[in-house]
């Protein structure tokens, strides 16, 4: 946004709330030109906060919409749609981050709603704010992996739980070393209904080999005879011990069951809107899944606009804080955990730089043993490599190569990237394919779909669906 002058720009502070905010004006240089007012959350107060923009700007001889600007704190679900509907009259509508606000704050001991203001107002004028916009892929993304990271951490405690109740009914059933795996199909099913160790070990054997091939149980016969032999040297539960743990397993059950829909319901749509990203290049590297790849991609957003991946480094907290002052003379001082970074992201981050050490490519995987072998960070170093390697297949749409296909440009190395991409095409096409998504994962209009048929052009070759 430009303006001759700052007294040609409105600046409209809001602290959110619920049900009623507060805002008020002023101009670049941070002067009054209405006191705090208040603004309903509803349409009315919209159309409110609009009329005392416009008589404002027409006052002050503002001219253009594009020279007003609503900030408030980072917005909650409630005022989502109050931002949106701003935006939509063409007023510029920002974010401030509530870190920065509290720092603005004139005291930490009190805060009232026109204190909270003023420091909002601050901070927009020190420039600390980022433009809302509308949703894009690359949010709705970030609201699909987040709610799936939710479901997974319920889903551990739920596994948890039902650990309890099941060792209380059938103890070692769900460990390690029994007949049955934890939480397979037919572990599931066995608990659903009649369970425990009673129940189990006075079952015929042949009818409990019978339903152990309906559900799908490889060495049925052996399965049953070992899960009887656990049954009958388990020290049985106390009746009324087990008839609540019954209770409480069958509803522990169906909640578990109910979460593994909706994660995989949620697997399915997070593929679909990665596919529509250049961030499903990532795909092509060996090692790394399709709902990792998002999760990264929904924390950081578009890598392709990043200047230089170490403003990334840093937002994730995968490289340490640097303090220097006394004058150039004096030297930096590395080292210490970041306070302020996106936890999420790291976690992720450093679960890819893990795969990559375990099961990357084989260039990846021998740069890692070698910062391994010399007592290096190797999830750290690995994560900051692949944001470098991610940041360019996104600008370039194009998937991973190896050092040296990328350095040949003779008809040797063309015949070796030829060769290289026929060899990893099943991969990465089995990775859409386990969730149904081939065919809009590879539309022509869609990155991979584009990438596809421009390789099939350019090397003469067939990469089929």
């Amino acid at each position: 946004m430009k303006a001759q002058n700052p007294d040609k720009v409105l600046l409209v502070p809001v602290d959110f709330a619920k049900q009623t905010h507060y805002a008020f004006f002023c101009d670049g240089y941070g002067q009054y030109l209405r006191k705090p007012f208040t603004v309903r959350n509803d349409h009315d107060g919209v159309d409110y906060l609009v009329k005392a923009i416009e008589k404002t700007r027409t006052s002050k001889g503002i001219g253009s919409k594009a020279q007003v600007i609503i900030a408030g704190e980072d917005s909650a679900s409630y005022t989502q749609n109050f931002m949106l509907l701003l935006a939509g009259h063409g007023y510029v509508t920002m974010q401030v981050n509530a870190h920065e606000v509290h720092r603005q704050a004139e005291s930490i001991d009190s805060s009232t709603d026109k204190t909270s203001l003023q420091a909002i107002a601050k901070t927009l004028l020190n420039r600390n704010a980022r433009e809302l916009g509308t949703p894009d892929d690359y949010k709705q993304l970030r609201e699909f992996t987040r709610q799936r990271r939710r479901l997974v951490h319920q889903t551990t405690r739920v596994k948890n739980r039902i650990h309890t109740h099941a060792d209380r009914l059938f103890p070692g059933f769900l460990g390690s070393e029994s007949a049955i795996n934890a939480f397979s199909c037919a572990s599931i099913e066995l608990m659903r209904g009649s369970f425990g160790a009673v129940i189990f070990s006075k079952k015929p054997l042949t009818q409990l080999q019978r339903r152990l091939e309906r559900l799908g149980v490889k060495n049925a016969s052996k399965a049953a005879s070992a899960l009887k032999e656990q049954a009958r040297r388990s020290i049985p539960a106390q009746a009324k011990v087990a008839k609540t743990s019954h209770q409480l397993l069958q509803g522990e059950l169906d909640l578990y069951l109910a979460l593994e829909r909706n994660t995989a319901l949620l697997d399915h749509e997070i593929a679909r809107q990665l596919a529509l990203t250049p961030a499903a290049f990532l795909t092509s590297i060996r090692g790394l899944g399709i709902t990792l790849i998002a999760a990264i991609t929904a924390e950081i957003g578009d890598l392709a606009s990043a200047p230089r991946t170490d403003c990334i480094n840093a937002y994730a907290g995968i490289i340490p804080k640097v303090k220097q002052t006394g004058g150039p003379e004096s030297e930096a001082h590395v080292g210490g955990k970041r306070q302020r970074f996106n936890r999420t992201l790291k976690d992720y981050l450093l679960q890819a730089g893990n795969h990559l050490y375990l099961h990357g490519p084989d260039d990846l995987m021998d740069d890692a043993r070698r910062r391994k072998a010399a007592n290096k960070a190797v999830e750290t170093a690995m994560a900051r490599r692949l944001l470098r390697i991610a940041r360019t297949l996104i600008k370039n749409h194009c998937i991973y190569l190896p050092a040296h296909l990328r350095r040949d440009t003779d008809e040797t190395g063309a015949r070796q990237r030829t060769e290289y991409i026929m060899k990893t095409w099943p991969a990465m096409l089995l990775k859409w394919k386990r969730l149904g998504l081939e065919q809009e994962a590879f539309a022509p209009e869609t990155p991979l779909g584009i990438w596809r048929t421009n390789a099939q052009e350019i090397y003469e070759i067939e990469l089929a669906l």
